[in-house]
């Protein structure tokens, strides 16, 4: 009973400061006048920065919980980066006319801390707790902008995918449950996952939980939903979902992959056949991706498209670890470079499509953006870079990224999927061109008016620098 009830709050610093920090924030917003608004948000951003800080800085036991949480994570720190963009970002978004950015602010906090436990479960019940109240966060987050239709329709397909994968999850861990009672031990637990794999229904539970993430992650046959959702959502909430919670499930499914040892139990055949659901997976959605981007002129749709082809190269990588894991140290590393490396260019194109004026920008396009380099070199060069990165352009860090996964598929032998890899990366040049030309090309008139917003330039700098500068010091650590 003592190992129930003295809980390890050291364990959960980090997200124990986010929620202190939210509720503050919200008790601050309803106590506090309307003048005093910039003080709140103030208080909010110190809210984030010092998490961050505690997330770096401070240690954690590998478990606790009773064993239910796992140590600190690569994610935390990626996840509050996430979470300082996005609020950096939704300053910009309410100076437009937005009402509610505190409590805006609040509700990312709470999410961010929301995924970081569910990235750290080591249980599946927890984890599917903890992605539902991220969920939640994200079903309101998208609606915010309730005066605009598409913001309320992006939040209504949100709540139903997001249903019919909670659902899907909760089926798969009942299965679990069930195959854990059949034999006697706690399959629910992911370090037991590889002993669950001789039980019929463990796999079949396993099979619908690896689903439910695939929702997440906008992975095909699970993909419709991201291009609606993303450009009806505010930009801020459109840039969180495309990065912190694809990146979460993307960890996820690499936890059951790791934990999945099927050669350690005798299944040399299933693994074969895993690792080749998951190539067929992985195949699909970067065609799909691509296919679907090559005809889109809408900015946000766009992004959509060239997420799920990107949630496509994460598989890849997925797919190889199952099919040999003779490569297991580095799989950790790789996914978290090529999620940086997604994150400084998505993040960097979202801050351009908020730098226009008023708050829809769902009808973007990309005639909106001819002159943009003549007219605002910042937001302009920050735009050909990020492309450029995304579209797997030497030297920056989308191609060392993709370099990587398909080094890692070398290894694995999945020489099919490689080609398929490469062929996704040569399409995806196409459309990022053709958004880099319309910045580079004439302005006619008829183009949207930018928002100046001098104090995001340092942010927006910095993330093209970093794509950068990441690439470049790949290039010098390993000689590439």
């Amino acid at each position: 009973m003592e190992n129930i009830t003295s809980f390890e709050w050291r364990a959960v610093s980090s997200e124990a400061a986010l929620a202190v920090f939210a509720a503050l924030t919200f008790l601050l917003c309803a106590a506090l006048p309307a003048r005093m608004s910039k003080a709140v948000s103030c208080f909010a951003m110190i809210g984030l920065a010092a998490a961050l800080a505690v997330e770096i800085f401070s240690s954690a036991p590998a478990l606790s919980f009773c064993g239910m949480l796992g140590g600190k994570s690569t994610y935390g720190v990626f996840a509050l980066a996430c979470a300082l963009l996005t609020s950096l970002m939704a300053f910009g978004y309410f100076r437009k006319g937005a009402r509610g950015g505190n409590e805006f602010l609040a509700l990312v906090m709470v999410c961010a801390a929301s995924l970081m436990l569910f990235v750290r479960a080591e249980n599946l019940m927890l984890s599917f707790v903890a992605l539902e109240s991220a969920t939640v966060c994200l079903y309101i987050l998208a609606a915010w902008s309730r005066a605009e239709a598409a913001s309320v329709e992006a939040s209504v397909k949100y709540i139903v995918v997001g249903g019919v994968s909670g659902a899907a999850m909760l089926l798969g861990i009942a299965f679990i449950y069930g195959a854990s009672l059949a034999t006697g031990r706690e399959l629910l637990c992911f370090s037991n996952f590889s002993e669950g794999l001789l039980n019929p229904m463990f796999r079949a539970g396993i099979v619908l939980v690896a689903g439910s993430a695939l929702f997440k992650i906008a992975a095909f046959p699970f993909q419709f939903w991201s291009p609606d959702v993303y450009q009806g959502a505010p930009t801020p909430v459109s840039a969180f979902l495309a990065v912190a919670s694809k990146a979460a499930g993307a960890v996820f499914l690499g936890k059951i992959c790791l934990s999945c040892d099927f050669a350690a139990m005798g299944l040399g055949e299933i693994q074969d056949k895993a690792a080749f659901a998951v190539s067929v997976v992985a195949a699909a959605t970067i065609i799909v991706g691509n296919l679907g981007a090559l005809t889109q002129v809408n900015a946000k749709r766009l992004v959509a498209f060239s997420g799920i082809a990107n949630a496509g190269y994460i598989l890849v990588l997925f797919a190889a670890l199952l099919k040999y894991r003779g490569m297991v140290g580095f799989f950790e590393p790789v996914l978290y470079f090529y999620l940086a490396a997604y994150m400084f260019a998505t993040y960097g194109i979202f801050f351009v499509v908020n730098g226009f004026e008023g708050m829809d920008d769902a009808s973007q396009t990309f005639a909106d953006y001819r002159g943009l380099t003549r007219k605002n070199p910042v937001l302009g060069g920050s735009l050909i870079v990020n492309l450029a990165s995304l579209a797997g352009i030497p030297p920056t860090a989308g191609f060392f990224g993709k370099l990587l996964i398909l080094i890692f598929a070398w290894y694995a032998q999945l020489y099919w999927l490689m080609a398929v890899m490469i062929f996704g990366s040569v399409a995806s040049i196409y459309y990022y061109f053709a958004w880099m030309r319309a910045s580079l090309e004439t302005a006619e008139g008829g183009e949207r008016k930018l928002d100046p917003q001098p104090l995001m330039y340092p942010t927006i700098t910095a993330l093209a620098a970093s794509t950068i500068i990441l690439g470049v010091a790949v290039l010098y650590r390993y000689g590439l």
